[in-house]
């Protein structure tokens, strides 16, 4: 065999070493990652076998050979056994210390593992034995929940009353609709005749205008009450053990202005996490309270932004739709004693209150995220874009969230696509397929309940969804980006296989996931995807999705979750 001249050795090397950027041009690597199939979503560079890491970014991508070269004494090498990797999974929108909180500390009466109105009054009796008088309790059930029990409604005020009688009760159904007891009436405050809690929650009257026990968006009127030491524990070690376990290396942390400073102290802390935290603030469900300048939202002076950073406030503009709560154009079907006044759903805030918001997000360089269910909330949302982007102070970029899930006409998505071009960004969760069709038919119009869920419209419209599990802990099951990508591309959904021809190819599920939602954070050119320069974040999958029939992609494993070249989590 001939060998290869010597001179050409270092001419070689030398050509690698010119392929990193200068910060780490002969340095060696502090880790190589080997023996991999390794999908970039770099468009330059598509797939490699292997990687090298320096300072917890990558250095070099390319062939095992390529990248082998580079190592010298000393430089640790991980072989990855085969399998395929993939850019670190980024939560898009997601609730993380509510869900850590919720998981552990409230009755669950989820639905299937409680059937019936009759078992999660049980539940809730038991748990009311063992607490003291006058602490409150919190229930957690799954988003239409009155049409999944076997009494087809939900528990009714007075059943709260006989369960726990002294203690004040909160029972969710999801994460926009709440029943109380009248302990609970009673410590809030709420009257007859009384419509609006000072924070934007609807409260349901009966024709008699005494409150049923139904509350709508009452996240800021309705006290969770986690305590100093759970807060401190979710996000010292609850939040990232949880989602790195599903090989998330990022979230956008969705978190309540009140619980901020307990975040920002861990943050000062300087312990790094194994997760990046990127952070959305919200004040109240219709933001009124929303301060002029945000500096009170900011990490603290020496907080490495790579783990901890401050980049968006976030604003509710209707409900949701399965708890006949998203702002619509059209009445709901039928008429449900639980429905807002109207039939139309929940306005938490209005265009004044909608355009004020999105003015002060782009005054202070932040990102405004608007909570758009119903396809007139969506339309206010819009308009309230189109004027800020218009203006002078222009934010780094927009967000819908929720975009289009449950209806999604043509003309909608056509204002949309002519946004984007100006910064528009949308989140959204393929994994309430699942959940939720079947609720959308139940509530709406046919026509309307047929055109959600449309995501493939959204990529052939240039909109780059991102996706995200928007967990809350009251469906624990959404926390799989695996799953999720499964339901996108199978289109398997609550009422079966639905509308086959809005499937999204495997790639663009994954971009949903990663690059797309990188972008929706305004951080693609840190994370996102594997390139020379960008955080070293990967997940490690236990089977291959590019070449899996469709119909097994959900049975994929995480094996393990790389976040800045370090192993976060290894699967047993």
């Amino acid at each position: 065999m001939k060998k290869c001249p010597r001179l050409l050795v270092p001419i070689l090397t030398v050509l690698l070493v010119c392929c990193v950027p200068s910060a780490y041009a002969g340095t060696p690597p502090d880790v190589i990652f080997r023996n991999a199939k390794i999908v970039t979503l770099d468009p330059a560079r598509p797939t490699a076998g292997a990687v090298a890491v320096t300072g917890g970014r990558f250095t070099a991508v390319g062939s095992e050979a390529e990248v082998l070269a580079l190592a010298g004494p000393g430089v640790k090498i991980v072989d990855l056994g085969g399998k395929l990797v993939t850019p670190g999974f980024i939560d898009a929108h997601c609730h993380p210390m509510e869900t850590i909180y919720l998981s552990e500390n409230w009755v669950d009466c989820r639905y299937p593992g409680t059937p019936s109105v009759a078992k999660a009054l049980e539940n809730i009796a038991a748990w009311a034995a063992r607490t003291k008088k006058g602490e409150w309790i919190y229930v957690a059930c799954v988003s239409a929940t009155e049409n999944k029990f076997a009494e087809k409604r939900l528990p009714t005020r007075a059943e709260l009353d006989k369960a726990a009688p002294d203690n004040p009760v909160v029972l969710a159904n999801g994460a926009h609709q709440v029943v109380i007891n009248s302990a609970a009436v009673r410590v809030l405050g709420i009257t007859r005749g009384m419509r609006k809690m000072p924070h934007g929650a609807t409260v349901v009257l009966d024709d008699a205008g005494e409150p049923t026990g139904v509350v709508l968006d009452s996240q800021a009127d309705i006290p969770t009450n986690p305590s100093l030491e759970e807060l401190t524990r979710a996000y010292a070690t609850g939040i990232q053990e949880l989602w790195n376990r599903y090989g998330f290396t990022s979230l956008m942390a969705i978190t309540p202005a009140a619980a901020l400073p307990v975040l920002q102290k861990t943050a000062a802390a300087g312990k790094r996490p194994t997760i990046r935290y990127t952070v959305s603030v919200w004040t109240s469900s219709n933001s009124a309270d929303m301060p002029e300048s945000l500096d009170a939202f900011a990490m603290p002076p020496g907080t490495d932004p790579d783990w901890y950073r401050f980049a968006a406030i976030k604003d509710w503009v209707d409900g949701e739709n399965d708890a006949r709560s998203g702002y619509m154009c059209e009445h709901y079907l039928g008429h449900d004693a639980n429905d807002a006044p109207g039939g139309r759903g929940t306005l938490v805030t209005d265009q004044v209150g909608l355009d004020r918001f999105a003015g002060i997000a782009a005054a202070n360089g932040a990102i405004p995220m608007l909570h758009c269910s119903g396809d007139e909330a969506t339309a206010m949302g819009m308009a309230a874009y189109e004027k800020v982007l218009g203006s002078k102070n222009r934010p780094p970029l927009v967000r819908i969230e929720h975009f289009g899930m449950f209806q999604l006409k043509d003309a909608q998505l056509a204002r949309a696509k002519a946004l984007k071009a100006q910064g528009l960004r949308i989140a959204v969760q393929p994994i309430w397929l699942l959940a939720l069709v079947r609720a959308d038919f139940e509530n709406m119009p046919q026509d309307l309940a047929a055109s959600g869920f449309r995501f493939k419209s959204m990529i052939d419209a240039g909109l780059e969804p991102a996706a995200s599990t928007d967990m809350t802990g009251i469906y624990l099951g959404n926390i799989s980006p695996i799953k999720a990508m499964a339901a996108a591309v199978t289109r398997t959904s609550d009422m079966g296989e639905f509308q086959p021809e809005q499937a999204v190819s495997v790639e663009d599920a994954l971009r949903m996931w990663t690059i797309w939602a990188a972008a929706s954070m305004g951080e693609a050119h840190v994370k996102g995807s594997i390139e020379v320069g960008k955080f070293a974040d990967m997940t490690v999958l236990s089977g291959d999705i590019f070449t899996l029939p469709p119909e097994r992609i959900k049975d994929t494993g995480v094996v393990a979750t790389i976040v800045g070249g370090n192993v976060a989590y290894q699967a047993q």
